[in-house]
């Protein structure tokens, strides 16, 4: 519904439907870009959904604002556990980690916003902020505690803040160049599934990221090659994200860091080069 030109919002009901995967029935062995056995069960049934998300959307010549929230509950959820053995230690087989998929009945809620102010035309501050909870309801053979009220693997509140300018010079023949700076933060997410020890809690962290590129063309105005360059991660922040496997895959019982396992990518240099055909 359309207040006015500047200001509208939306509310939507919707159904969703997924049947499972072929890994989350058929697993049953290593895999091998995480390292762990996993286990599937082919006796799954369709997820179903049904969520309700409402929003909010301001529009000037200076500001664009958006606002949503959702809520969503999910029947037979998949989701994955570690397995223990009899002692209470990880079980493993082929020396590697156990996780098997499980099913049960889930909520997903959260919301949205963001606000990309520009005061001249080619300057624009870009904010954005994300937030998803997740919770277990209920789960075959799982009785609920705080070890396991939360869903395992649920990103947590994030946000990215960007300046970015853009411009073009006809005497140098640039076209759609833009140079900006970003600031991308996590925030440590402590909303953790602990049963079986399934995951643990991660850091939060914030890293800095530039980027400046620029289309060159030629006398016919037609853009000859399209030029990047990029440097993620400036400051060489060493992180782990919360949904990363490879968090898990190796411990290094020597690191004087409280965290265990890989660490995501450092410093990171690229050059692009784009040419239309």
């Amino acid at each position: 519904y359309a207040f006015s030109k500047k200001l509208s919002a939306k509310l939507n009901i919707s159904r969703g439907y997924r049947s499972p995967n072929i890994s989350e029935i058929s697993s049953n062995g290593v895999h091998p870009g995480t390292g762990i056995f996993q286990v599937g069960n082919p006796s799954f049934k369709p997820e179903f959904s049904l969520q309700e998300d409402a929003g909010l959307t301001f529009n000037s010549r200076y500001a664009v604002i958006n606002l949503s929230v959702f809520y969503n509950v999910i029947s037979n959820y998949i989701f994955n556990e570690k397995i223990l053995a009899a002692d209470g230690r990880d079980s493993l087989l082929s020396d590697n980690m156990v996780y098997s998929f499980k099913q049960g009945k889930a909520a997903l809620y959260g919301g949205e916003a963001s606000v990309d102010i520009h005061p001249i035309k080619p300057l624009h501050f870009e904010n954005s902020i994300a937030l998803v909870y997740g919770d277990l309801l209920w789960a075959p053979g799982i009785k609920k505690n705080d070890s396991n009220r939360y869903l395992p693997f649920i990103t947590p509140v994030h946000g990215l803040s960007e300046l970015k300018y853009d411009f073009e010079n006809q005497t140098l023949r640039l076209v759609n160049g833009f140079v900006k700076i970003q600031a991308a933060w996590y925030a440590a997410q402590n909303r953790v599934f602990l049963e079986g020890n399934t995951e643990t809690p991660t850091a939060g962290y914030t890293l800095i990221n530039i980027g400046a590129g620029a289309g060159f063309t030629n006398k016919k105005n037609r853009t000859v090659v399209n030029i990047y360059l990029m440097a993620n991660n400036l400051f060489d922040v060493a992180y782990q994200d919360h949904l990363s496997r490879l968090k898990y895959m190796e411990p290094y019982p020597d690191d004087p860091r409280p965290e265990h396992g890989i660490y995501n990518m450092g410093r990171n240099l690229s050059l692009k080069l784009d040419f239309p055909f």
